[in-house]
């Protein structure tokens, strides 16, 4: 009994006095991490690029100059022209400073054409009585029948050039000739020619010498008149190129040459 007494007094005695334990050290403060001396290395960063990185040395071989429409290329790239912001803001041309050179044309107020042609059948006539198709009575009658239509040419063309002409100054200077056709039959004339006639135009004549060589016939005629008004050079040239197409499609002549 004794002893049960005295061991619960010393569990008693034990709960009520203080434990001591060994004195509490403070924590070290942590040092502060020197990135540059501290860190370890990094690895280095893969690029995921098709190409190579471009260096400065790998241009050194490559001079471009580069212009206000160019582009310097990517490595590797052909030197090529693209699109540039500078068209979409493309500036407006500056005004010349030069003021342009202004050609004075001299005033024409005179017509003249040099014609060589082949004459329609209606410009000819055959003496004597010897007329076939379209061909004149005689040489008057071949003369006014062409006189008439150089008036409708030259009427027309003025008409159509805007140019003020004198119809009643338009003279031709034109000689009909005497022309045996082989389709009056088949004989020459006085002089040993006989003509062809093609479509309404005679462009051809044999000759009984060699009656094998067809040769072509072909006569002067001039015309001249006056304006009204003068017009300019290229005007009055534009003028005669009209009168000269009028007479080749409407009245069969068969152009050779012509010159002022």
């Amino acid at each position: 009994m004794k002893l049960y007494l005295t061991l619960f007094a010393l569990k008693i005695v034990e709960s009520c006095t203080p434990s001591f334990s060994a004195p509490l050290t403070p924590a070290v403060a942590p040092q502060p991490i020197n990135i540059i001396s501290n860190s370890p290395p990094l690895p280095p960063i893969a690029f995921q690029v098709d190409q190579p990185i471009p260096h400065s040395a790998d241009y050194a071989d490559e001079p471009v100059a580069v212009q206000k429409d160019s582009i310097i290329p990517f490595h590797n790239e052909k030197l090529k022209q693209r699109f540039s912001l500078f068209d979409m803001f493309r500036p407006l041309s500056q005004p010349a400073t030069t003021a342009p050179l202004l050609i004075k044309e001299k005033p024409v107020d005179n017509i003249a054409l040099n014609i060589s042609f082949s004459p329609p059948v209606h410009w000819t006539f055959c003496f004597p009585s010897c007329g076939v198709n379209d061909q004149a009575v005689d040489e008057d009658d071949a003369y006014e029948k062409a006189k008439d239509d150089v008036l409708d040419a030259v009427q027309s063309s003025c008409v159509n050039e805007g140019a003020k002409c004198d119809i009643d100054s338009v003279d031709l200077q034109y000689h009909p000739e005497s022309v045996l056709t082989e389709d009056f039959g088949s004989y020459y004339d006085l002089s040993g020619n006989r003509y062809k006639i093609s479509g309404k135009t005679i462009p051809y004549k044999i000759n009984n010498i060699h009656p094998g060589i067809i040769n072509n016939f072909v006569l002067p005629m001039k015309i001249t008149f006056k304006l009204s008004s003068p017009i300019p050079e290229a005007t009055a040239k534009m003028l005669k190129q009209k009168i000269i197409d009028y007479l080749a499609a409407r009245k069969f002549l068969h152009i050779s040459s012509n010159s002022d």
